[in-house]
């Protein structure tokens, strides 16, 4: 082998050395900045997709649930107008009226609601869940009701009528609204009205539900 083909040999064997050299330092400042432009983001709207599927956001509201099977329950009038409730607490007197006996020889109505209360469950939050609570006129003279109230404003109120004829009922909506603030954890929330039963002048019924 010639002496000058031994130094070229030599000088490509230096270069090829110094390449790599660079390369391995160009490895070793750390991973390039267009990585992280692109995986920040990502990262974000990830983190943003996660925390609206845990408050349900991608989960639709359930259909309202109901007392008792329409089927088996007293026709549903259409009498008198549709009244409705939300947070007011000046309808709320300072002090209930206290029932009282129903007169002899008089018609009276009489108020029937079979029940009271109803537990939603587990709920997102971002969820508005209903439920509807039948309300019955068992007596022989028409149920007025009035004063329809909640406790808190998320949680409002619709009476099909407020009157109710003797042996027919009205559907109470009674509908919470978890994202109307930050709500977590467990959560009971009241309705009341008044009525002009005698027995029953005033009417607490009560809806629960778990928020995660």
């Amino acid at each position: 082998m010639s002496t000058k083909e031994s130094r070229r040999r030599a000088q490509k064997s230096r270069s090829t050395s110094k390449r790599k050299t660079r390369r391995g330092r160009r490895s070793s400042r750390g991973t390039d900045p267009l990585v992280w432009i692109v995986a920040v983001p990502v990262v974000i709207v990830a983190l943003f997709v996660f925390n609206a599927w845990q408050s349900g956001a991608f989960t639709k509201s359930p259909e309202p649930s109901r007392s008792g099977d329409p089927a088996s329950l007293p026709p549903l009038t259409s009498y008198g107008p549709v009244l409705q409730g939300g947070h007011n607490m000046a309808l709320i007197p300072e002090r209930t009226p206290a029932p009282q006996a129903a007169p002899q020889d008089v018609p009276v109505p009489r108020l029937d609601v079979p029940t009271v209360s109803h537990d939603f469950g587990r709920i997102y939050e971002r969820w508005d869940v209903s439920h509807i609570f039948p309300v019955h006129n068992t007596g022989d003279a028409d149920l007025f009701i009035s004063n329809l109230v909640t406790s808190c404003g998320c949680t409002v109120a619709e009476l099909s009528s407020s009157v109710i004829p003797p042996g027919q009922r009205a559907d109470l909506v009674v509908t919470f609204d978890a994202d109307f603030h930050e709500t977590k954890g467990e959560v009971t929330r009241l309705v009341w009205f008044a009525t002009n039963d005698p027995t029953q002048p005033w009417v607490e019924l009560r809806v629960t539900a778990y928020v995660r």
